[in-house]
C-alpha cells in the first residue's frame, strides 16, 4: 500500500527534522555527562554518508535501531491483519488522546499528517545537502532558529556582522 509507505515515511522524516538539529545542540552536553566521545565533528554536523562520521557510531546503535523499527514494521503489519485496523498507519498508539473522534476531524488530521511529513522529507533533504556544501552545522548555519535572539544577536555583534 502506497499510503502505508508514504506515512511510514512521514512520520520518521518528521521524527528526523526534530533529531537533527537537537542532536547537533546537545549531543556534546550528552556525551560529555555520559563520559561518552561526541559523534558531532568539530562544525557542530550529525554523523551522515555525506560527510563521513557514521563510522563515529556504534555498530549497536544500528542494530538496536533496525530491531525496533523491524518489531514495529511487525506490529503494524499485525495490526492492518485485524478487524479494529481503520486506515493506514493505524497503530492504535494515542495516549493523549489528540485524534479526534469526528470523520471530518479525522481526515483533517490525516492530511494535515501527510503535508507536515512531505515538508519534513524535504527539509531533511536540506539539512543534508546544506551540511555538505557548506560544512557547517544546521543550527550553526541558521542560529536564530535554535539559539535564544539575545545570545545570536551578541554572536553576530561581536564577530564583525554588525557594526
Amino acid at each position: 500500500n502506497f499510503r502505508e509507505a508514504e506515512v511510514k515515511h512521514a512520520r520518521l522524516a518528521m521524527l528526523a527534522a526534530a533529531g537533527w538539529p537537537l542532536s547537533e545542540v546537545f549531543d556534546k552536553k550528552i556525551a560529555a555527562a555520559l563520559n561518552l566521545p561526541a559523534v558531532v565533528d568539530s562544525a557542530d554536523r550529525v554523523p551522515s554518508l555525506l560527510n563521513g562520521g557514521l563510522g563515529k557510531v556504534s555498530i549497536a546503535y544500528w542494530i538496536g535501531c533496525l530491531a525496533l523499527a523491524g518489531a514495529i514494521d511487525a506490529f503494524g503489519i499485525m495490526r492492518s491483519k485485524g478487524s479494529d485496523y481503520r486506515q493506514p498507519g493505524d497503530l492504535g498508539f494515542d495516549p493523549l488522546g489528540v485524534y479526534p473522534k469526528d470523520a471530518e476531524g479525522q481526515k483533517w488530521m490525516q492530511l494535515a499528517e501527510i503535508k507536515n511529513g512531505r515538508l519534513a522529507m524535504i527539509a531533511i533533504f536540506a539539512f543534508a545537502i546544506q551540511e555538505a556544501v557548506s560544512n557547517v552545522g544546521v543550527v550553526n548555519e541558521t542560529p536564530f532558529f535554535f539559539f535564544p535572539l539575545f545570545q545570536t544577536l551578541k554572536e553576530y555583534a561581536n564577530s564583525g556582522y554588525i557594526n
